[in-house]
């Protein structure tokens, strides 16, 4: 077996994204929405062209290698998609490639790689759960998989759910219907919280605002659960009404309760109760998948990955059911942006057949791009920026390779007071977002446990954790704190962002809070900033007030009444007008 130290790899699936990984490390990790602007891009056309500007001139690519979820019999995801990426990645790296392989029937195995090799276990127990894994016949794809894993690359299935394809019947000729090989209709918890998500408006990749949205319900007996003992209760659900590869809650069974509230703040509330539900439906039904995780496995060490482990409140509630001695890792890059990284790393130790562990270090991937600093920026100190911040303003952090994955890191960040509070609805207005969706905080690692209940854990770098504030803290922090009681967090090291570090550190000098309220740098509907030209747009078309260039200790002001688009948060109980 051929020794594949150099390869590229992009997946097309939904959050498409390009890796280059040398000698089992990742080199270069970009998402396709960061160029295009376009959500949940699946056509790696931009990160492909970009990707050979970053590939030292002396590396041979031993092979380029794809890995999506396209059906293979799909006419508008053919190989047409493959085979033009292939074109592309040869000529932006223009260089030798040995071979290219199309590898898309092993979605949740690359799910696995990525979490296996990242979390530093010499083994473990992997749990994938996603909304929609890789196609397993002409009616049928997984939804959760759980595997044992070990060096060099052995991944063995133990368990598997596979479930219908929703959609088949609409959009495949019936010829190429294979009834015999179906599943019987079933769902996946994924599918649940994608189809909720979408009855809500937010789309079927919006499950993160419809989990924002769960702590302002409460029980209320007219709601059916969606989970009973463990299994999904189908008769919610419609397959009839979906599109892509989603169910939808078929809302006209439920309540007729629903439709005899007149008063929208109630009509409002309900909607508000649907969403805690589920949430907790969905947390009930992960902590039995990871109890039948420790039950078929045999190692103590617990990896989750796939969509599923961005639902960082279920996160925090499975570390108060592990068992004594057992410890659990959740991936950050857990979309399938993450299945490219997982495949290049499977193959280089498969084919090295090392067996060294090397944990993830960093998530600050993207590229190394140099930039002209703006004719207009002025020199300041740290102490400049911690000024801004403690005088109310929102402050843009942007510096050095964009962090991958969903969570701002500090690269692409922004910032704002925590003890002021009303700071989650400032922020809001300033990012054009639903007024009740949570934020987070950045904050000094060795002061954490001094604030936070992290149920056993050292740290959380990565944020996938909303983790319960320490009650006597509570009114020091309003801003960042969530309904209820919560903060999504992650902790910081001098070695690991120096830079922010240093801001953050300032700020505590002189408040007594090593922390600092941390967003994402983008305007709701876009995607996270890659390029001082995406940070400065945001600059010119909100309320951002000055963007903070850390490596250049360089400072840029928005002029006074730059902001071209008169915006607001958004209202939810006006935006869910279907209701």
């Amino acid at each position: 077996m051929k020794l594949l130290n150099n390869v590229l790899v992009y997946n097309c699936s939904h959050n498409a994204s390009v890796a280059y990984i040398n000698k089992g490390i990742v080199q270069y990790l970009i998402e396709e929405e960061r160029l295009s602007h376009k959500k949940h891009d699946n056509q790696p056309y931009l990160s492909l062209a970009d990707v050979g500007n970053y590939i030292d001139r002396d590396d041979h690519i031993d092979i380029t290698m794809s890995t999506c979820l396209h059906h293979p019999d799909d006419p508008k995801t053919s190989g047409k998609v493959i085979e033009f990426c292939e074109q592309l990645s040869r000529k932006a790296i223009k260089k030798s490639l040995n071979t290219f392989r199309d590898c898309s029937d092993e979605h949740h195995l690359y799910h696995a790689a990525i979490g296996f090799y990242n979390s530093g276990f010499k083994d473990a127990t992997c749990v994938i759960v996603d909304g929609a894994g890789s196609y397993v016949d002409n009616c049928s794809h997984e939804v959760e998989t759980i595997y044992k894993a070990s060096y060099p690359a052995n991944f063995e299935t133990i368990h598997k759910k596979v479930v219908p394809w929703s959609t088949l019947n609409n959009k495949f000729p019936k010829e190429n219907i294979k009834p015999p090989t179906c599943p019987e209709p079933t769902t996946g918890i994924g599918m649940v919280y994608s189809g909720l998500a979408h009855y809500f408006g937010f789309g079927h990749l919006g499950c993160g605002t419809l989990m924002g949205l769960a702590p302002y319900g409460e029980d209320d007996p007219n709601i059916k659960p969606f989970v009973i003992d463990g299994k999904i209760d189908e008769s919610l659900w419609s397959r009839s009404k979906c599109g892509a590869n989603f169910i939808s809650y078929d809302y006209v069974k439920d309540v007729p309760i629903f439709k005899s509230i007149k008063d929208p703040r109630k009509k409002f509330q309900y909607l508000c109760n649907l969403a805690y539900r589920l949430q907790k439906d969905f947390e009930s039904y992960m902590i039995n998948l990871i109890n039948k995780a420790i039950e078929l496995g045999d190692s103590k060490n617990i990896i989750l990955s796939g969509g599923c482990a961005l639902n960082c409140v279920a996160n925090y509630e499975l570390l108060n059911h592990l068992p004594e001695g057992y410890k659990l890792y959740v991936e950050p890059i857990s979309t399938d942006a993450g299945t490219s990284v997982g495949m290049g790393l499977y193959e280089w130790y498969k084919t090295s057949r090392s067996t060294e562990i090397n944990p993830i270090k960093t998530l600050y991937l993207g590229p190394n791009r140099k930039y002209i600093i703006p004719s207009e920026a002025y020199s300041v100190e740290v102490s400049d920026a911690v000024d801004v911040i403690q005088k109310g303003k929102a402050l843009a952090l942007f510096q050095g390779r964009s962090e991958q994955g969903p969570r701002a890191l500090g690269n692409r960040s922004l910032l704002f007071d925590p003890t002021i509070p009303d700071a989650r609805r400032q922020v809001n207005k300033i990012k054009y977002r639903e007024y009740f969706r949570p934020f987070a905080a950045t904050v000094l690692a060795e002061h954490v446990h001094e604030w936070f209940d992290l149920r056993g854990m050292d740290e959380t770098p990565f944020m996938m954790y909303a983790v319960n504030v320490l009650d006597h803290q509570r009114d020091k922090i309003s801003g960042v704190i969530h309904v209820d009681n919560t903060c999504r967090i992650q902790t910081i090291t001098k070695e690991q962002n120096e830079n922010y570090y240093n801001i953050i550190d300032e700020f505590y000098k002189r408040t007594g809070v090593p922390m600092l309220f941390n967003t994402s740098l983008n305007l709701s509907g876009d995607t996270m900033a890659e390029t001082i030209d995406d940070a400065l747009y945001i600059l010119d078309n909100s309320d951002v007030d000055f963007l903070y260039l850390a490596e250049y200790n360089k400072m840029v002001k928005r002029e006074t009444n730059s902001t071209k688009f008169a915006k607001g948060h958004i209202d939810i109980s006006k935006s869910l007008t279907k209701y």
